[in-house]
């Protein structure tokens, strides 16, 4: 027995891995919280995507003001076009945050379905037992069998996996920083903002012909609107670079190093098998 041990040590190790994932993929404890996790994420990305639809329009209405000074019209909405371009390139970041969400929830959806599980369960018994008995000529066959079957267990953990490593990477590392419920509240109090200042403009367009002609020939009020709307938009562009960054890290360069690794540790798994 003892002799059997240490000339197998390595199958036996394979085996007690194996079915340790096997029972573990069997439990579905993580693959709710994962899923939980994943669709958390979706619909606070959908909330922000929305949040930032809603300042571009307002920026867009304001875009549209024109002031008519004697011999000079001022376009106020001009001083808005920078924050408005970072805007439509944030909406595409989104874009690519909800697409990579997406792709999660189908993924998880597939490795936990009960027919990836049977599947599973199937190829973990063949392959211990393969392990151990073997059969004339069978050495490309029981590789090829091999290595499907890692990559089986390796898409039924890498893919929930992923919820847990962006929830945990985002609560203790990124949040004391870039919190994106805060960000998404300063998005909308910017778009309260220009919305206010464009209602006061029609307002104003809407006064008396007297204070019209006033208007007309006082710069202050001129200074003054595009003040407002200046001050209105000041930190917008750091709220927005800063959602860019938590969502990039979060959605899409996260998951690729989690995944990156996930295949290193699979690779040695085949490597010890080959020894």
């Amino acid at each position: 027995m003892k002799t059997f041990i240490i000339q197998n040590w390595n199958k036996l190790l394979l085996v007690a891995f194996t079915l340790f994932a096997l029972c573990f993929a069997l439990t579905f404890t993580i693959d709710d919280n994962a899923k939980k996790l994943v669709d958390d994420s979706f619909k606070q990305s959908i909330i922000v995507f929305g949040s930032a639809k809603a300042l571009n329009a307002v920026i867009s209405l304001a875009q549209g003001t024109q002031l008519n000074l004697p011999f000079v019209i001022v376009a106020v909405g001009e001083i808005l076009d920078p924050i408005n371009d970072l805007i439509e390139q944030f909406s595409l970041v989104m874009l690519a945050s909800m697409v990579s969400l997406g792709i999660q929830k189908i993924l998880l959806n597939f490795v936990t379905n009960d027919i990836y599980n049977y599947i599973l369960f199937a190829f973990i018994i063949v392959f211990n037992i393969w392990l151990f008995k073997r059969f004339s000529n069978d050495e490309r066959l029981r590789d090829l069998f091999f290595k499907i079957t890692f990559i089986l267990l390796f898409l039924r953990f890498a893919i929930p996996m992923i919820g847990y490593v962006n929830e945990v990477s985002y609560n203790y590392f990124v949040k004391s920083q870039y919190n994106i419920e805060e960000l998404n509240q300063d998005i909308l109090k910017v778009k309260d903002d220009v919305s206010k200042i464009n209602q006061e403009t029609v307002t104003q367009k809407e006064s008396s012909f007297f204070n019209k002609v006033l208007e007309k020939f006082d710069s202050s009020y001129y200074e003054k609107k595009v003040n407002d709307y200046k001050d209105a938009v000041d930190n917008s562009s750091q709220y927005i670079i800063d959602l860019i960054i938590v969502f990039i890290f979060q959605t899409i360069l996260l998951p690729i190093i989690f995944l990156f690794f996930l295949y290193s540790f699979v690779k040695s798994i085949f490597n010890m098998r080959k020894a």
